[in-house]
């Protein structure tokens, strides 16, 4: 969901024609100080068909807020209270209607209030035992406002509810998807098959390498061909901290060829992760903790991959890297240059959505493709369990971008952090339990390589779509049309497939539908 908006000041909205806009987000807390003025007219504008949303609630409740919030669906506002979790009452987000999400990541602070008789309430929370409304939506006059009542839609992940809390204006509102899911399985295939550990003697009576050949593999196989998915498995060569070209050394592990084969032999992808897992950054650009050894410039990092690529030749002579996946998602401009200049032919890099909290030249990364051809497919979501925070993400991506991009170690069960304690058969449990989650809840969604998301998200990114909202009708046209595009449609009236232009996918009982347009003009029917 891409809007063309202009950033105002709360000081400077005076100045501001409402009558060329058809939507205003109010961003800042400090609305007594700083939009006294405009309120009213804000409000005035709404009731003559304006959208606001309301993004953050107000730090404090003065006589300017008090004076319109009844025309926000507030009947009443006794002052502010703290609240933990979420239910979804309707649909926001797109298959979330009817989830929960629990833990103390989503403790907030709201506005303590009554909603009127014609507020429509989407999200609620608790406290004390008490239903807490999150976020509403009401209309008044022409117009419709939508309350977020918290403070946390600002972060990375809360983009998925943002577009929900953007859409829940409309009557009617489509806009563009990729409609993809990847998952990743770093450092496979890798050397760690030789190590040694009590885990696997104990549960099952194998050694790590026996474990994985028996075990791990056969069951991440067994899952995928369920339900259709495709691994991007990232090719790393040797665990040395080696970075000087001069000392690259290469002794071959037994079954990194047969984990290779097999996994091309499936039809999933390989792409590259790095000749070693030293990430590609120079003195800084990762935290000291993590124990890294600096690269001396670009020519050396570039090197490093032309090692990667030569025993990838020896080794699986069919294959050409096209995505790159940095380890521990640190990357720098320089490494990014060493990636293009060792792989002239690499389609995709795979960072993370989000730095919140990290240092350094970590990855980060928006779906795109960069000024220099290569398209960024961030990961969203990793691990074999998701807590609720994790499913939130996922949501939160699927909602905004249409993407799920997870990604998982096949060290997991060993890492005292990404195992949480549990034994493969809990953490496989889990692992199973949200993939048959999202397939039940996304069915249609397309399971593709990295390198096909690229191509996905490059016909999403090219299309210009014309959308004219009718009484019942929807009529639309997609400029540089170059395939098959996909679109959330939220809808309060039924849409009806009026010709073979394109086809319409019910969500569940909610209000979102997946709409494949299949030629340049399209039009849906809309049937109260």
């Amino acid at each position: 969901m891409r809007i063309r908006c202009d950033m105002v000041q709360a000081t400077r909205f005076e100045s501001v024609d409402l009558n060329s806009y058809d939507l205003i987000v109010v961003a800042g807390e400090t609305v007594e100080e700083d939009l006294s003025v405009s309120l009213t007219s804000i409000l005035s504008w709404v009731e003559k068909g304006g959208k606001l949303l309301w993004g953050t609630i107000p730090s404090e409740i003065g006589p300017e807020f008090t004076r319109v919030y009844r025309k926000l669906g507030i009947a009443d506002c006794s002052g502010y209270l703290e609240y933990t979790g979420l239910q979804f009452e309707k649909e926001l987000i797109p298959g979330t209607m009817g989830e929960s999400f629990s833990s103390e990541a989503f403790t907030d602070v709201g506005l303590a209030v009554s909603l009127s008789e014609s507020a429509v309430v989407h999200v609620t929370s608790e406290n004390d035992g008490k239903k807490i409304p999150v976020v509403w939506s009401n209309d008044t006059g022409e117009g419709r406002s939508v309350f977020y009542n918290g403070t946390s839609m600002k972060g990375d992940f809360w983009r998925g509810f943002l577009a929900g809390c953007i859409s829940a204006l409309y009557e009617v509102n489509m806009y563009p998807v990729i409609n993809a899911s990847c998952i990743f399985i770093d450092d496979f295939p890798s050397p760690q098959y030789e190590n040694t550990s009590d885990v696997t003697k104990k549960e099952y009576n194998r050694t790590v390498k026996e474990f994985y050949r028996d075990i791990w593999w056969p069951d991440m196989q067994k899952v995928a061909n369920r339900y259709g998915d495709r691994y991007v498995g990232l090719f790393i060569a040797t665990y040395n901290n080696i970075v000087d070209p001069d000392g690259f050394t290469y002794d071959e592990p037994s079954m990194e060829q047969y984990y290779g084969n097999s996994l091309l032999k499936a039809g999933h992808e390989m792409g590259a992760h790095g000749y070693n897992h030293q990430s590609l950054t120079q003195a800084g650009g990762t935290p000291e903790e993590m124990g890294y050894q600096p690269w001396k410039d670009g020519e050396d990092m570039a090197a490093s991959l032309v090692e990667l690529d030569s025993i990838r030749q020896r080794l699986f002579p069919s294959v050409t890297f096209k995505t790159y996946v940095p380890p521990s998602n640190y990357l720098s401009d320089t490494g990014r240059a060493a990636v293009k200049k060792a792989f002239p032919q690499i389609r995709v890099i795979s960072g993370t959505l989000s730095s919140e909290g990290e240092e350094g030249d970590v990855c980060r990364q928006d779906f795109e493709t960069g000024e220099d051809g290569i398209v960024s497919f961030p990961r969203m979501t990793s691990g074999m369990v998701l807590d609720d925070f994790g499913r939130f993400q996922m949501v939160n991506g699927i909602g905004l971008y249409g993407v799920l991009s997870h990604f998982i170690h096949p060290d997991d069960l060993f890492d005292a952090e990404r195992g949480q304690g549990k034994t493969w058969q809990q953490l496989y449990d889990g692992y199973c339990r949200m993939i048959e989650l999202y397939h039940t809840s996304y069915p249609y969604m397309r399971a593709l390589t990295a390198v096909q998301a690229a191509d996905a998200l490059q016909v999403c990114e090219k299309a210009i779509p014309h959308i004219i909202y009718g009484d019942n009708e929807i009529t639309g046209s997609v400029e540089n049309f170059t395939g098959e595009c996909y679109f959330w449609l939220r809808s309060e009236k039924t849409p009806t497939v009026m010709d073979d232009s394109c086809q319409i996918t019910r969500m569940s009982n909610g209000e979102y539908y997946m709409v494949t347009v299949k030629s340049t003009n399209f039009r849906i029917g809309l049937r109260s």
